[in-house]
Formats: C-alpha cells, structure tokens, sequence
C-alpha cells in the first residue's frame, strides 16, 4: 500500500470538507428567498414565517397547517401581528421555564437535599408551566378570532387525526 497516497487523499478530503464547512453558510446567505443580512424571513417585505420558531407556534398548526387554511392576505397579515407582539412574552415565558427546570435539577443533585427549597422550585416550575399554557390559549383564541368558520372547521378536522393517534394527511 502506497501511504504517501493514502496521506494525500486524506489531506484533500480533510481540505474538501473545510472548504465545504466554509462555503456552506455563504451559500445559504444567497439563497433566493433569503434576506441579505441572514435574518428571519418573516421580517422581509412581503411574506410570513408560520412556523414554530420563536414564538412557539407550532402547536397551532406550523406552516403547512396555515396554508392548508388558504388564508387571505389580510388574515396572513393580522395572524402574523398577533404572533409578531406575543414573540417577546413566549421568550420571557420559556425563559422563566428553563430557569426553573434547571433550579430544581440543581436542588436534586445537591449533597444535601433541601426540602423547602425543592418545593419553592417545584411551584416555580408549576406556575411557570401554567403561565406558558396560558399564552399558547390566549394566542390560540386571537388567531381563530381571524379565521372564518369554514377556516375554523378545516382546522378543527386536520387536528382530529392527531387527536386519535394519527397523523393528520395535508
């Protein structure tokens, strides 16, 4: 076996790979559709993000839910500012939750376990968990607010499939 060749090829595949590491995000950075600045699309003229970054949206559906509804251009408007204004709260929200997740980890795995403490933090967790619960209703409530019946009622029939353990076809 010739190692100076077996040296080599794995030189430039090591050399393929950094190059392709490299140029990965500038391709994604010129990619139609994309903004230039490599920021969220859904802040770009012309067009919304459904899906369920940020602001936690993806248990009303997501992006192929939302389109399945062929909502109007004034309904994409008005169920993107409703989500757009709830972003921060969900971001404060999941915070607060993941505070207190890692508060009572941090309290089980001490030396000593301190009962008081470990409790505080379980009701911290609990109203943290209840006040997400609470946003994802309200904001839930304000985009059927938006929809029409026949939009509520096709909602209502892509979720039932999943309600009984299958998966909704779209």
């Amino acid at each position: 076996m010739n190692f100076t060749y077996v040296t080599r090829a794995r030189s430039l595949s090591a050399l393929a790979m950094t190059a392709a590491l490299v140029a990965a995000p500038l391709a994604a950075s010129a990619a139609p559709g994309m903004p230039a600045d490599g920021g969220p699309r859904h802040h770009q003229k012309g067009g919304h993000d459904f899906g369920p970054r940020g602001g936690d949206f993806g248990h009303f559906g997501g992006d192929r839910g939302m389109r399945a509804l062929d909502l109007s251009q004034d309904q994409q408007d008005r169920i993107f500012k409703i989500r757009h204004d709830q972003e921060q709260a969900f971001y404060d929200q999941k915070k607060a939750l993941r505070a207190a997740h890692e508060s009572l980890r941090a309290l089980s795995q001490a030396d000593t376990f301190d009962e008081a403490k470990a409790k505080q933090a379980a009701d911290a967790l609990g109203q943290a968990q209840s006040q997400l619960a609470l946003l994802r209703a309200q904001t839930g409530a304000q985009i059927r607010a938006v929809l029409t019946p026949e939009q509520r009622q096709k909602l209502a029939d892509m979720r039932a499939p999943r309600k009984a353990g299958k998966p909704a076809k779209s």
